[in-house]
Parts: structure tokens; sequence; C-alpha cells
């Protein structure tokens, strides 16, 4: 899983501002939560188009340095100099604001200027409140401050991961998905960690008045919201490289009308989690969360019939295939073990992820028992 991305806008015209690039990149590598991409000289259009516009589209933070470049005079008799930075990166600037604003994506923004560079073009507009630096000691040893204070969750980094898993499942008659939030720790084991999903309201219709566990406050219009933390959890640690999973909570669309439908598939499950001082978050569409929620629609499979939700080839009716296996992500046509006699009655389970079918109770006879000391 992908860090949030800082892209790194600094000059490569000497090799003492490479080198500064450079460090720059090992400072955010080393940081551990963030990676980065640091521009490279591009000649062409579609280099342009390819690396430096959908870098800078995709990040999520902005550091740029700008070193003097030539002095240039204004003014009726030219008597009004100015030390200007480097065109290629004033341009970067302004591309990065005007993501910033077309998009509505706040950027973590850290911007330093060479003693002596003047303000000329949009910087005259913006409020970078540049660091104004004298060497690149100056830079880095700023930098390694800002960054502890940055804030910009992801599904992972280097201490910890978020997860979501879908699995399909059967409730009520219904087809459901079940969504599970995993948490895991990959620094020192965890004393303090939360998990919150904000989940479309029109998801849990199908389940009536039913009162929820986990549920809290909601926080915004439209969804209802559910939390797990290290008390639900009787203050267990989380450990190292040991997932958790935080809550269950089943969601469906199979109880909606067409027009639901539609509404529902255009809106987002939002999972957010804490451990310790580190945040993440992710968004599953869903769209993406119901995609194999219509797997009737293969040419060469069937179902889910309604009695145990199998799906099976047109060409082979008698031999069911795994629901669970078939409607996960990536799809798999896994076939179900053979009918078993069990205590608990007639099953089926299936030999990849042991999900298990009862096809048949057991009937059990209750005998009557007769105390009378003459029987």
């Amino acid at each position: 899983m992908s860090k949030p991305h800082i892209f790194v806008s600094c000059g490569q015209r000497t090799e003492e501002e490479k080198r500064l690039g450079e460090a720059i990149c090992k400072t955010i590598h080393d940081h551990g939560v963030f990676d980065c991409f640091f521009a490279e000289a591009q000649h062409n259009l579609n280099g342009l188009h390819e690396n430096i516009l959908d870098a800078l589209a995709k990040s999520d933070g902005f550091i740029t340095v700008m070193h003097r470049r030539g002095n240039v005079c204004y003014g009726p008799d030219k008597s009004e100099p100015l030390d200007r930075a480097s065109v290629w990166i004033e341009q970067e600037i302004a591309i990065a604001a005007y993501i910033q604003r077309t998009a509505k994506n706040d950027l973590l923004t850290a911007a330093y200027i060479e003693k002596g560079v003047g303000r000329e073009g949009l910087r005259e507009l913006l409020h970078l409140n540049p660091l104004e630096f004298t060497s690149n000691d100056q830079i880095i040893t700023d930098l390694k401050t800002r960054l502890n204070t940055w804030r910009k969750a992801s599904e992972s980094d280097d201490f910890g991961e978020l997860q979501l898993e879908v699995f399909p499942g059967r409730e009520g008659g219904i087809q459901v998905k079940r969504l599970t939030p995993v948490l895991t720790s990959r620094g020192k084991r965890a004393n303090e960690y939360s998990c919150t999903i904000d989940v479309p309201e029109i998801l849990l219709n199908f389940a009536g008045s039913t009162c929820y566990m986990f549920e809290v406050s909601r926080k915004q219009p439209g969804f209802r919201r559910f939390q797990a933390t290290e008390k639900t959890k009787n203050n267990a640690q989380l450990m190292r490289d040991d997932p958790v999973k935080m809550l269950n909570l089943d969601v469906a669309i199979a109880h909606l009308n067409e027009a639901q439908r539609e509404q529902a598939l255009m809106q987002n499950v939002l999972v957010s989690a804490e451990i310790e001082d580190h945040e993440y978050s992710l968004t599953k569409s869903c769209a993406e969360i119901f995609a194999a929620a219509q797997p009737a629609k293969s040419e060469e499979i069937e179902g889910p019939d309604a009695k145990f939700g199998y799906f099976q080839y047109k060409s082979k009716p008698d031999k069911p295939l795994c629901p669970k296996c078939y409607q996960s992500t990536p799809s798999k046509a896994v076939y179900m073990g053979p009918r078993d006699q069990r205590a608990g009655g007639i099953m089926r389970f299936c030999p990849v992820c042991n999900f298990t079918v009862t096809e048949e109770a057991a009937q059990h006879i209750r005998r009557p028992v007769n105390f009378s000391p003459w029987s």
C-alpha cells in the first residue's frame, strides 16, 4: 500500500543542488511516514505530462527550494535590480497552487528561498512564508522538525497498516457483504488504538431497527458511524505484525429497488484508525464492495440460489461452487466438497476457505425418560 506522496521541487543545475534534492528525499524516507518524488529534468512535453504533472496531481505535500539564478533590472532606467529564482521552480509552484485550488486539496507545504532572491510573478500573491537559507544544512534541520508536525493519513506506513476485508455472506435470507476493518502494528506493541467506520445508512436498512454494539454518534447526515478501541478489546495490546479484526459489520443492497441501488453504489465507505499517535485512513467505494454482488451475469455461471446461496456452472448444476470464494475479490470458482454427514446434519465444506453450508440440519429426537424405580 502506498504512503502519502510529497513532491520535491528543487533545482538540479549544479551538483550541489542535486545533492540537496537527494538529501531532502532521504530525510523524507528516513522519517517513515511519507514517500517522495524528486522532479528530474524533462526535455519533452510527453515527459512533462507523465512525470511532473501527474506527480504533482497525486501529491499530498509540496517542498520547494528556490535558488538564485540571475539578476534582472526593472524600471524605466533599469535601476531596480531583482535576483530571480529558477523559472522551472516558479512554474512548479504555480502548477501546485492551481492543482490545490481546483482539486480542493490542502497540500502540506514547505518552502525555502536562498537569501537575496526576490518575489515576482504568482509568488507575489501566494502565502508561502518561505524560510530564508544560506546553507543546505538549514533546510534539512528545518525539514526534520516540520515532518514531525505533518499529518496526512494513509492506509499504511512504517509503523502500522489499516485494511478493510470484504467477505460475502447471508443474513436473514439476504445476501450481504461483511466489512471487517483490520489493524496491524508494524512497530513496537501499541497500548492505544482505535478504528472508526462510516457507512451509508441505506446499506443498513435491511436490518430494520437493529441496535449495533459499536455504534456511536454520527458525524455526517446519511451515514452511520461505528467505532472500536482498545477498550472494546479488553485493553489488549496491539502486538507487532499481529493483525487484529476490530469489528464486523454486514451491509447489503439486495433489499433496495433499482433507483436506491444506483444511489448506494455511488457512495463510499470511510474507514479511519489510530495506532498510538499515527493516523490511517482508507476509502472504499460501494461499487467496489458490491462489484461481485451480481455474478449471475456470467454467461457460464448462474446463481445464487435462494436456498443455500450456491453458484454453479450451467453445465454442472449438481456441483455447487463456494459462494464465499466466488464472490471474493479476485473471484475464484471453487467446487464445494461432497455432502458429509456430521453431528450437526448434512454439510458441505469449501476445501479452500473452509466455508460451511448445512444443507440438512440434524433431527434430534427427544426420548422420554422414565425415572420409575420399577422401570
